[in-house]
């Protein structure tokens, strides 16, 4: 069967991604499959959570953007 390919949306110390990565770890959710992080904000603890587990990660800044509208798009 194959694996649920999942992207995790992080915004500080990523609590629920632990718990995510403990439950796949525990053999808990064998189909899942973290692909991605991605945080709000460079520094979040959470992106050190998924490297440590050797999950790619990305930072998307809002203050890289003009407006909310233009964060939120495709």
């Amino acid at each position: 069967m194959n694996k649920a390919k999942v992207l995790v949306l992080v915004s500080g110390g990523g609590t629920n991604l632990q718990a995510i990565i403990d439950c796949i770890n525990a053999g808990k959710a064998p189909h899942v499959e973290i692909c991605r992080v991605i945080a709000s904000k460079p520094g979040a603890y959470a992106l050190e959570r998924a490297e440590k587990q050797g999950i790619p990660t990305s930072v998307l800044e809002r203050k890289a953007f003009s407006d909310a509208d233009s964060y939120c798009k495709d």
